[in-house]
């Protein structure tokens, strides 16, 4: 079946920050500062994202994903290369690897850059405004976040999110998601606000408070009231946390 390419929603965060919504099953982000501009996550590959930031700032674009997973790096063949914390090259390498993403190759005639590494604590100075990159192996081994100190905003990937998936094969033990995140409470002031790799616009950072309390409770064994959960790999385990549809997914042993 013929690949077609599609065109995300763009919601304005503020004046220099835009979300990429491709159809409600990833998120993109694009953050400019004076000098460049970072978009971040590429999603499933369905856009050509480097095309749809160049729309919004004409400022140079550098890529940087927030773990490998297919929904994050699928559209990284507009540009010439990413940023990712390599713990996860397995990770993106078997998401590259998909049919889907391999008929695209053919059909388009793309091809998917090399990745350069990310260091914990890393700064991306943007002119005006630095995201620093922090690990939080959790949701994988190689998840990180970006501190927009600027303008007080986390942007989290899939390791801090209302939904989190600890269920998979490359998903830390719960303990390894605490300490990561305990790690990251030091900076907490820092950010009143969280954009995550499937936002709609922005999210409080309750949501931070609340996973990692949720986390804690579940490595406590606290699993009363915990749901049954179903997804594209079986059923596991869901544990509710805070307000709404917060949940901690998970393999149970």
């Amino acid at each position: 079946m013929k690949i077609q390419l599609r065109h995300p929603e763009i919601v304005q965060i503020n004046d220099h920050i835009w979300l990429m919504n491709d159809h409600n099953e990833a998120t993109g982000y694009v953050v400019a500062g004076n000098r460049m501009a970072m978009v971040i996550d590429t999603m499933i590959g369905l856009v050509n994202v480097k095309e749809e930031a160049e729309k919004l700032t004409d400022l140079p674009l550098l890529c940087v994903n927030t773990h490998g997973h297919v929904d994050h790096i699928g559209g990284n063949w507009s540009f010439d290369q990413a940023y990712m914390n390599l713990a996860d090259l397995s990770v993106a390498e078997a998401a590259i690897a998909l049919p889907d993403l391999q008929n695209a190759v053919k059909q388009f005639g793309i091809r998917y850059p090399e990745f350069l590494p990310i260091e914990d604590e890393q700064i991306f100075d943007l002119g005006g405004l630095e995201l620093q990159a922090y690990y939080l192996p959790g949701h994988t081994s190689g998840e990180i976040v970006l501190l927009d100190r600027k303008d007080k905003i986390l942007f989290s990937g899939d390791g801090v999110i209302e939904q989190i998936w600890m269920q998979l094969p490359e998903s830390l033990p719960m303990r390894g998601l605490i300490k990561s995140m305990e790690r990251i409470k030091c900076f907490r002031a820092e950010f009143d606000s969280i954009l995550t790799g499937h936002s709609r616009g922005l999210e409080g950072a309750d949501l931070f408070d609340e996973q990692l309390a949720g986390a804690i409770e579940l490595d406590k064994g606290n699993t009363e009231g915990d749901v049954e959960y179903h997804w594209f790999g079986g059923t596991c385990k869901a544990h509710p946390y805070g307000m709404g549809t917060r949940r901690i997914v998970y393999q149970e042993l």
